[in-house]
């Protein structure tokens, strides 16, 4: 089991470790505290993105739906 603290945790989900403080109870990130801090397992962030994966029917780095674009407000023709 790995342990990680709030940076390493934000690195491996891409998030700032800014970012990861302030929502990681919203999000529903599997965490602990430990000595008062907030601490994480490398495992438990892996379930909880597949899952997350799963629940959006999204593929790891390959199969991502495509983004929608601003609409132009001038019109064609």
């Amino acid at each position: 089991m790995t342990i990680l603290n709030i940076d390493d945790a934000a690195k491996f989900l891409g998030k700032t470790p800014a970012a990861l403080r302030n929502g990681y109870k919203r999000w529903g990130i599997p965490h602990f505290r430990l000595g008062g801090q907030i601490k994480f397992t490398q495992e438990a962030l892996q379930e909880w993105v597949e899952k997350k994966m799963k629940f959006q029917d999204i593929e790891p780095e390959t199969n991502r739906p495509e983004r929608r674009g601003r609409r132009s407000t001038q019109n064609v023709g």
